[in-house]
C-alpha cells in the first residue's frame, strides 16, 4: 500500500474510492498495525495541515466515506480524531486502550519591538514584529517541530536524537544544532533562510530535495515559480534586524515594501507596476527617511510619508 495514500487517508483527504481501498487493506492488517502507525506518525502529521485544510475541517465539509460495520469502525474513530486535531487547541486521540492529550502553544509578537522566548528544550527564538510561533505538547518527544509565520531567528540547542524542525508554509528546515534566520512574511513572494552558524537542511516543498546549507549562505525560495536560489551573504547579517539594521540581498520590490510595513508599522500605498530591479543594501533601521531616499533613487520613484502611511508614485 502506498504510504502517501495512507497518510492522506488519516488526514481525511481521500476520495470515497481511495478510502474503500485503504479500509480494505487496513482490515487485513488489524488494529495493532494502525495503533503503531498513529504512535509513530501522529506528532508530525498533526501539525502539517495547511490553513485551508484547517478551515475546511472547521466548517465540517471534508467528505468521509460511509462507516463500514465490523472491524473498520475503530478506524473511523481514529480518522475523526485526526480531523479534530487539525483545528483544536487541545484534542484527544481515541485509540483502543489509550487516550492522549495534545495541546498547542502559540506565541505571537504583537508589540513594537522584537521578542525573545525560550522553548521547552532551552532553544532560543527571537521573534520579529508581527511574527508568531506555535508548537504542540509533543514537542521534544521524537522531534522538536515548530510552525512559523513571519520572521524569526533561531538559536537551537543540539540534540542528535530529537531533530529541530521549522515549518514555514510549504518549506521545512531541519536543524542540526545551529543559529539561523527564517523570513516567511505573509504575502511575500519569497521565503528566505539565512544560516549564521552550524548546519541546516531545507526542503522547500514536497517536490524538492533537501538543500544542505553552510554558514554564509542564503536560500531564496520563489513561492510562485518554486525556483530555489542559493546566494552568498555574510553570516553576521543573518540576524541584522536584531541589531537594528535592514539588510536586503537581491530583494524584490514587493518584498521590500512588505518589510518596510513590518519594520515600521507603516501602510504602503502603491498602485503602479512592480519594479523589476532588486535591492542589495543595508540601512540603519532607525533612519526611515534615509531608507526611503535610497529606495527612491534605486527605483526612480517618489516616496512621501504622511503619518503612518507611505505613498509611492
Amino acid at each position: 500500500m502506498n504510504k502517501d495514500l495512507i497518510a492522506k487517508y488519516f488526514a481525511g483527504r481521500c476520495t470515497a474510492d481511495e478510502s474503500r481501498k485503504v479500509q480494505q487493506w487496513l482490515d487485513e492488517q488489524g488494529p495493532e498495525w494502525v495503533d503503531q502507525y498513529m504512535a509513530a506518525h501522529w506528532d508530525a502529521d498533526a501539525i502539517t495541515s495547511t490553513a485551508e485544510e484547517r478551515s475546511r475541517l472547521a466548517a465540517g465539509i471534508i467528505s468521509m466515506a460511509p462507516v463500514r460495520k465490523g472491524r473498520t469502525r475503530w478506524l473511523r474513530i481514529a480518522v475523526a480524531a485526526a480531523c479534530i486535531t487539525a483545528i483544536a487547541a487541545t484534542c484527544w486521540i481515541l485509540l483502543p486502550g489509550r487516550t492522549q492529550a495534545l495541546a498547542w502553544t502559540e506565541i505571537s509578537n504583537n508589540s513594537d519591538s522584537i521578542r525573545t522566548i525560550q522553548l521547552p528544550d532551552a532553544s532560543v527564538v527571537t521573534l520579529n514584529k508581527t511574527a508568531s510561533l506555535r508548537y504542540s505538547s509533543a514537542y521534544n518527544r521524537k522531534n522538536r517541530m515548530v510552525v512559523l509565520e513571519g520572521e524569526a531567528f533561531f538559536e537551537v540547542r543540539p540534540d542528535a536524537n530529537r531533530p529541530f524542525l521549522v515549518q514555514a508554509g510549504t518549506a521545512t528546515a531541519r536543524v542540526y544544532g545551529t543559529a539561523f534566520n527564517v523570513n516567511a512574511l505573509p504575502g511575500a513572494s519569497e521565503l528566505r533562510v539565512a544560516l549564521q552558524s552550524g548546519k541546516i537542511g531545507v526542503t522547500c516543498d514536497s517536490n524538492s530535495a533537501e538543500k544542505i546549507m553552510t554558514p554564509g549562505q542564503l536560500l531564496v525560495f520563489n513561492k510562485q515559480s518554486h525556483e530555489i536560489t542559493m546566494l552568498q551573504s555574510p553570516a553576521e547579517n543573518a540576524d541584522s534586524w536584531r541589531k537594528g539594521e535592514l539588510h536586503f540581498v537581491n530583494a524584490p520590490f514587493r518584498d521590500v515594501l512588505l518589510q518596510l510595513e513590518n519594520t515600521y508599522g507603516l501602510h504602503v500605498v502603491y498602485h503602479g507596476q512592480p519594479q523589476q530591479q532588486t535591492v542589495t543594501a543595508s540601512f540603519p533601521a532607525g533612519n526611515l527617511p534615509k531608507v526611503l531616499q535610497h529606495l527612491s533613487f534605486i527605483w526612480e520613484l517618489d516616496f512621501r510619508q504622511r503619518g503612518d502611511s507611505v505613498f509611492i508614485k
